[in-house]
């Protein structure tokens, strides 16, 4: 039998690894979780930690979600704090689920000033989706969600996502983004727009604030895209 080798840390987040079984596990945040081989779940469990220095008066510890080799389910099932870091590394035939009623749903109504979607191209690359709560005055974003190298561009669409999921109703991943940018230009006049699109590496995301990266020693591990082989390292590993 081949000894497994120790898994690699991705950043800050600590590795623990799945089995070569079905795996259903809740992702808590601060962690990555590598679930291997077989057709997995992995539940988002992002912490909410109260910070007064932060918009909204909150700040969320996103948890690393990666299914390996399966077709696997990544679960977001709540609209309070919702937030992770998806890196499929393996291949399968992957779906994303939110809540019907999420704000991400592209055929979900924003009212006018509860807040907004922002759509973020990274590094050309990976796709960051958040959204900002304006109902607190000092706004906020309670769910904020990297799909890395989704469309597959890296290892021969091994980190590919396919599909998104809302209730019952299901997206490609690319009819996904492309209803996001065409809600954001369709609302670009407005000043309550309700969704919005842009481009940026990590580095740029950090230096506003929209993630925090401070506990990254090295943000080329990011942009370059690194974490993508740390992912399918430890997704071999799990035993």
């Amino acid at each position: 039998m081949v000894t497994p080798l120790p898994p690699m840390d991705f950043g800050p987040y600590k590795s623990q690894l799945g089995t070569k079984k079905k795996d259903k596990v809740s992702c808590e945040g601060g962690i990555g979780f590598y679930t291997g081989e077989k057709n997995d779940t992995l539940i988002n469990a992002s912490i909410r930690v109260d910070s007064p220095e932060s918009a909204g008066g909150f700040a969320a510890l996103p948890s690393v979600m990666s299914g390996g080799f399966g077709n696997d389910i990544y679960s977001f099932k709540d609209n309070d704090t919702s937030w992770g870091f998806i890196a499929d590394g393996g291949g399968g035939k992957d779906t994303v689920s939110f809540p019907k009623k999420s704000p991400l749903n592209p055929s979900v109504k924003i009212p006018d000033g509860d807040g907004y979607v922002n759509t973020v191209l990274i590094s050309d690359r990976d796709v960051l989706v958040t959204y900002t709560d304006l109902k607190n005055e000092d706004g906020g974003r309670p769910i904020g969600i990297i799909f890395a190298d989704p469309f597959g561009q890296q290892s021969q669409q091994s980190h590919k996502l396919e599909k998104v999921k809302f209730g019952k109703k299901e997206y490609s991943f690319k009819k996904f983004y492309r209803s996001l940018k065409k809600a954001a230009a369709a609302s670009s006049d407005k000043d309550d727009a309700s969704h919005h699109f842009s481009e940026a590496s990590f580095e740029e995301l950090g230096n506003a604030g929209v993630l925090n990266l401070d506990s990254f020693d090295d943000l080329s591990q990011l942009d370059s895209g690194a974490y993508l082989d740390i992912a399918l390292f430890n997704n071999a590993q799990a035993i």
